[in-house]
């Protein structure tokens, strides 16, 4: 009796479900039912993220280390469940460059037009997808709004994948059917034949019949359907429910939640890394401020600036004031010596007879609208007229013309004829028409 109440426990430990109280309490608080933990799909993908993934998020969060203090809070403080932390780390692994094959772009992965719908820039200046203050503002916003839409956290999170109107059909459908379980008669009744067309209308032709399929599902809203019918597979039928990337993406969201609520899985460093302060400020600057100089008036590394300001897609601020983010630790510094009349870090080109706004800008390797842009300019130049030319490398490739000379170059430009000399191993002063020099900036 005692070898078989010992292999007993043997078994149950070994088949003993895998999920805790904590797991159940994620699935409420994005509005899922209790009895999806034993739904065998979320089963098999928590295991493989468990075994597979773990190392990767662990990763992630390390390299992300900066972002996750913003994410939690702005989250905490906006009353969204937390688990949506889970979506940034599913849709970009807290990488703010991160690019899909569809133009989604920065943490949240917006599309343009959603990202322009909910407040983020994308302009020739910069992409606020990558900003990972401002992108968190606009998800939570768009996830507030799928929410009040569709009613549920789990459709707000399943819409964000896969667009709400797409859900919506889902859920009808699944309703519908379930009307028909519960009743067979009234499978052939004309009451449901009109509303399975008012679903092919709209997979036939999309958003001219939306508003019908919105009707019916607010009509449908006493019929109760949970994320198990919504995942359960329809043999024979190729569009199912929710598409096969939405069903994963659900079920990639809950392990995620799962593994970051069972903290046991990561060490110590990582408990900290998801309790840590933000490590940089938000500050306004004038049109055209130079990184190149922040960064050497702050005496940090332009690259670290740079990855401070991934939402910047130059060098330089754009033509309007505008923002740009430092480390916090700096904020006091800066404010009593940044000075915003300072122009060393650009070119002030003085326009000479035969220029166009064509050679400029070639000369300078910047784009015509951009040299248009900063110095709201008209149709035409006149000579002497003086240029704001923001550079966007520590490099100007001037090419040399009839006239020119080593040291009158060297003074155009504002730096040592020696460092031209030296940054382009010249052996002597010598200089040919049509030569190319590359000029190293004072940055």
């Amino acid at each position: 009796m005692k070898k078989i109440l010992i292999l007993i426990g043997i078994f149950n430990f070994l088949f003993a479900n895998i999920f805790v109280n904590k797991d159940i309490q994620i699935l409420h608080s994005l509005n899922i039912e209790s009895n999806f933990i034993n739904n065998p799909l979320l089963k098999e993908k928590y295991r493989y993220y468990k075994r597979y993934e773990k190392r990767y998020l662990v990763n992630a969060l390390e390299n992300g280390f900066e972002y996750i203090p913003i994410l939690k809070s702005e989250i905490k403080s906006s009353y969204l469940p937390k688990e949506m932390f889970s979506v940034a780390m599913a849709e970009s692994y807290l990488n703010t460059r991160a690019r899909s094959d569809v133009s989604a772009v920065g943490l949240w992965q917006f599309m343009p037009a959603t990202a322009k719908r909910f407040g983020l820039r994308i302009n020739d200046y910069v992409d606020e997808r990558m900003d990972a203050i401002k992108s968190t503002h606009a998800a939570i916003e768009y996830f507030k709004y799928l929410h009040n839409y569709l009613g549920k956290w789990y459709l707000a999170i399943m819409a964000y994948n896969a667009g709400p109107a797409r859900i919506i059909e889902g859920v009808v459908r699944a309703k519908l059917d379930k009307l028909c379980r519960l009743n067979p008669k009234l499978k052939y009744s004309s009451k449901m034949r009109k509303y399975r067309e008012i679903v092919r209308e709209y997979q036939l032709y999309g958003a001219r019949y939306y508003y019908k399929l919105y009707n019916l599902y607010k009509k449908l809203k006493n019929v109760k359907i949970d994320l198990n019918n919504l995942m359960r597979y329809q043999k024979g039928l190729t569009r199912q429910y929710l598409p096969q990337q939405t069903r994963n993406y659900i079920l990639k969201i809950l392990s995620i939640s799962f593994l970051f609520a069972n903290m046991d899985l990561m060490n110590f460093t990582n408990k900290q890394l998801m309790k840590g302060k933000s490590t940089f400020v938000r500050v306004y600057v004038p049109a055209g401020t130079s990184l190149y100089y922040v960064s050497r008036l702050l005496n940090i590394k332009y690259r670290i600036l740079r990855e401070y300001n991934t939402q910047l897609r130059y060098s330089f601020t754009p033509p309007y004031r505008y923002y740009i983010y430092i480390p916090a630790n700096q904020y006091e510094y800066f404010k009593m010596a940044f000075n915003p009349q300072n122009r060393k870090y650009v070119y002030i080109y003085k326009v000479k007879k035969g220029d166009s706004l064509i050679k400029i800008a070639k000369r300078f390797d910047v784009k015509l609208k951009i040299l248009t842009a900063y110095n709201s300019l008209g149709r035409f130049l006149h000579i002497g007229q003086k240029l704001f030319i923001p550079l966007n490398s520590k490099i100007i490739n001037y090419r040399i013309k009839s006239g020119d000379s080593l040291w009158a170059v060297a003074k155009k430009f504002g730096i040592s004829y020696k460092k031209i000399m030296a940054f382009n191993n010249l052996k002597g002063s010598f200089l040919r028409v049509g030569q190319l020099l590359k000029i190293p900036q004072r940055f």
